[in-house]
């Protein structure tokens, strides 16, 4: 929990130190960025689930208004748990180099993550499609 109230807090001061935004307009911008990672780490657990199991991703976000919904939603727990009160400035956390560098190998590494797991998962759909094309096949001769 203390390294996700880290993060809040680096996009916080950067918005208010580096970007010279106000409090309000801080806060909206961690909001939308905590909110855009949330996704990301979901959206990557998802195809990791989905390859070991059935096809959880079509039936929890069907559409693309299910997404919208559904980051919404997050959104909204993420404000009243997190960000609202503002916890993660009585850390007092500093800004570190290393922490930075630490946010965007987590970042990269997530994304590497997913590019792998989508392209398995791909790949076990594949399979399955040559299956069904050939029992398909077999049942017609």
């Amino acid at each position: 929990m203390k390294a996700y109230y880290y993060l809040l807090f680096r996009i916080y001061n950067y918005y208010t130190e580096k970007g010279k935004e106000s409090q309000k307009v801080a806060i909206m911008r961690t909001l939308l960025v905590s909110i855009l990672f949330i996704y990301m780490v979901l959206f990557t657990s998802l195809p990791y689930i989905d390859f070991y199991s059935f096809r959880i991703i079509d039936q929890i976000l069907p559409n693309n208004s299910s997404v919208i919904a559904f980051m919404a939603i997050i959104g909204f727990l993420n404000y009243w748990f997190f960000i609202k009160d503002k916890k993660f400035l009585n850390y007092n956390f500093k800004t570190y180099k290393k922490g930075g560098y630490a946010i965007i190998g987590f970042m990269v590494l997530l994304a590497c993550i997913f590019i792998f797991i989508v392209n398995k998962n791909r790949e076990k759909i594949s399979k399955q499609q040559e299956r069904a094309r050939i029992e398909k096949l077999s049942n017609y001769e």
